[in-house]
């Protein structure tokens, strides 16, 4: 009886339709690199000239080997912008690798993306627009929206050559003939189709194999860089917009989403201590999320995560903790069973 009221109230949250909410978790299962991954692949693939920038880039590795942790590991160093700039060409050259070879995979599986089902059962049911927020840099969200055969607002126009407009969203695109419904992608840290010119002109150039000439992308790695970076457009417009999803949202479905983020996490704790339910699915619940909802006392929430290598492990504000066994509901594929039948 207990299970089955649990799920009864997943169900009812979830088709409230809250926002969702995507961290690294739930790109991982589609091959992007874990942090570990990227950090290793900077470690190894980047060399300097300039002595100043070779003792720096020595000095990371040091910091890097003895953390495992690329986040940890930049957030304790101030870089030269030499070293920065390569770091983010490398990050986003190993990223936009694996994420063309997902986007080879969904173009021929595309019933293989639960994102995608999930997004075709909130357009139906909600008024034919749903809103996404990302931490990530990857276009799964892109991908996912266009299976699900949505118009797709990130604030950049979705042509060859996209600019910015900072009003782009409040066009009624749901309306649009022979589309589904409208996603809101708001990406908070930047996207690999994302570029900064010489003349900082940011435009987006969808689907890169490589960086254009003369040109940056437009990401924001872990760290120190966050700060600086993201008091710039378009990341002013997209935090603005995220924190009225945030505050308008019925609540929220957080996936692979570690609480870890400081443009995110203080507006989503606020509201979820307002009584706003909260959902979240992922391989391995971190510290920060326990201590940011359970230990804060929030009133409705259920996490969700892999427990014993074969159960599912439930937090729950209502029921307690709770294992259901032989089941993995902390994957999206598998928690859509529960919820569309």
């Amino acid at each position: 009886m207990e299970k089955e009221a649990i799920f009864k109230q997943l169900q009812s949250w979830t088709n409230n339709i809250p926002l969702i909410i995507l961290g690294s978790g739930a790109s991982v299962p589609f091959k992007l690199p874990s942090m570990w991954v990227l950090g290793d692949y900077i470690k190894n693939s980047i060399s300097f000239t300039d002595t100043k920038d070779q003792n720096q880039f020595a000095e990371f590795i040091i910091e890097f080997d003895k953390t495992g942790d690329l986040e940890t590991t930049l957030t304790k160093l101030q870089l030269r912008e030499n070293v920065l700039s390569e770091i983010v060409n490398k990050t986003w050259e190993l990223v936009n690798k694996a994420d063309l070879e997902a986007y080879e995979y969904f173009i021929n599986n595309s019933n293989q993306f639960p994102l995608s089902k999930l997004l075709k059962h909130f357009l139906d049911t909600a008024g034919k627009k749903v809103s996404i927020i990302t931490t990530n840099y990857d276009r799964l969200a892109e991908y996912a929206s266009s299976l699900a055969k949505a118009v797709i607002c990130t604030g950049y126009s979705q042509n060859p050559i996209g600019h910015f407009s900072n009003s782009i969203q409040s066009n009624n695109l749901a309306s649009l003939k022979g589309y589904k419904g409208q996603v809101n992608i708001w990406k908070v840290h930047g996207s690999l189709d994302w570029f900064k010119s010489k003349e900082d002109e940011n435009i987006q150039l969808p689907i890169r194999q490589n960086i254009p000439k003369n040109y940056s992308p437009l990401i924001v790695t872990p760290g120190l860089s966050k700060y600086s970076e993201t008091h710039n457009e378009p990341y002013r417009t997209i935090f603005t917009q995220a924190d009225s999803e945030i505050e308008q949202a019925n609540g929220f479905l957080c996936i692979g989403y570690g609480f870890n983020d400081i443009h995110v996490q203080p507006k989503l704790i606020t509201q979820i201590k307002n009584n706003k339910p909260i959902i979240v699915i992922t391989k391995e619940l971190t510290p920060k999320t326990k201590q940011s909802i359970i230990d804060n006392n929030c009133k409705n929430y259920m996490l969700i995560e892999e427990a014993n290598s074969k159960d599912t492990k439930i937090y729950s504000s209502k029921f307690g903790e709770v294992i259901i066994e032989d089941t993995s509901y902390w994957e999206l594929g598998e928690y859509l069973k529960l919820i569309i039948t």
